[in-house]
């Protein structure tokens, strides 16, 4: 029969036997198992399992819990391991000393203490960072550290920081953003006012709060739905986007022929650039992901229209429409 790697011990748990007998490795699944159960069993031990531990570097120390388990000795690191003797004839066992002490020297390599395996994943550790913190990571996770090919990230450090940042800008660090967005968290100002912020910007400060501030995020603005003519090419596409000054923004800013013919469909008042911000951007997102055909090509457009995104065919209306609903609906959040 073909031999296979046995990684049931690749995950062992260290134990005591009740007789005093070697300290033993035994499989990760077999952790709750009272410590009596790996006994010694008294039974001779048959040459042929002799020959077959020997052949695969392994010497039988004993025979352990019942008839149909072994103790194999490694002559590398002289741990024992416990093993069943099918998966010592047709597999090759696996030295738990010998794993356990490799899983150590590479958290040492990548500058971590490892204090325990994970008990409920065999493959995650429990490790002690250079900043002393604790972490959970798992040992695919250690090796590409020790690589060079990443880095690890102390999350009780990276809170410290984040705050430390807020701090700095008037801002405190409530926690983790409500949405679910990584790159987000939820802060509170010293006014008193809460609100989303992507940590870049906290980061550098560009942030203004939405409720006492002096920027365009904290004036009121505008969620627009627009139809857009083009007389000369014949050409009739929609925008939704938002504005605080939503004419300005279309003759000012938009680099429209003069000849366009505009028309505003539908605005929605928004309490601050922030709140129109934070829902017109995932709402452009989804309407392009979920009615890609009606997303117009920028090359339509291009020389007409200084934007690249957000132009839809008319016939997206009443589905925007029934977004802007929505949004009419809900108290928007507040985001940076």
């Amino acid at each position: 029969m073909t031999s296979s790697f046995n990684t049931d011990t690749a995950s062992a748990v260290y134990v005591q036997p009740s007789d005093h007998a070697a300290p033993l490795y035994i499989p990760r699944r077999s952790q709750d198992l009272p410590a009596d159960i790996w006994a010694s069993y008294p039974a001779p031990i048959p040459a042929a399992w002799t020959r077959i531990a020997a052949q695969k570097g392994y010497r039988i120390h004993r025979r352990i819990r019942d008839r149909y388990h072994i103790a194999l000795e490694c002559p590398v690191c002289g741990a024992h391991t416990a093993c069943k003797v099918f998966n010592l004839r047709t597999a090759q066992p696996r030295c738990g000393g010998c794993a356990t002490t490799g899983q150590h020297r590479l958290a040492k390599a990548a500058g971590l203490v490892l204090l325990e395996r994970d008990p409920l994943d065999r493959h995650y550790g429990i490790f002690r960072a250079r900043c002393g913190h604790i972490v959970r990571r798992q040992f695919a996770f250690v090796d590409r550290i020790e690589r060079g090919t990443t880095e690890l990230r102390c999350e009780t450090c990276l809170v410290a920081r984040e705050q430390n940042e807020a701090l700095r800008h008037g801002w405190t660090r409530l926690g983790p953003d409500p949405q679910n967005n990584p790159n987000y968290r939820l802060y509170q100002h010293t006014c008193g006012h809460t609100q989303r912020v992507a940590t870049a910007n906290m980061r550098w400060g560009q942030c203004d709060c939405a409720k006492c501030g002096g920027t365009w995020g904290a004036r009121p603005s505008f969620l627009y739905l627009a139809q857009i003519h083009f007389p000369h090419d014949g050409l009739t596409v929609v925008k939704f986007g938002y504005s605080a000054h939503p004419k300005k923004r279309f003759w000012h800013q938009l680099g429209l022929p003069k000849s366009a013919e505009v028309t505003f469909l539908r605005l929605v008042a928004m309490p601050s650039g922030h709140a129109a911000c934070s829902v017109e951007r995932p709402a452009n997102t989804a309407l392009a992901r979920t009615h890609p055909d009606a997303v117009v090509p920028p090359a339509l457009y291009a020389g007409m229209i200084n934007v690249v995104s957000e132009i839809y065919w008319p016939e997206l209306l009443p589905e925007i429409n029934r977004v802007l609903d929505a949004i009419a609906a809900e108290t928007s959040p507040q985001t940076c």
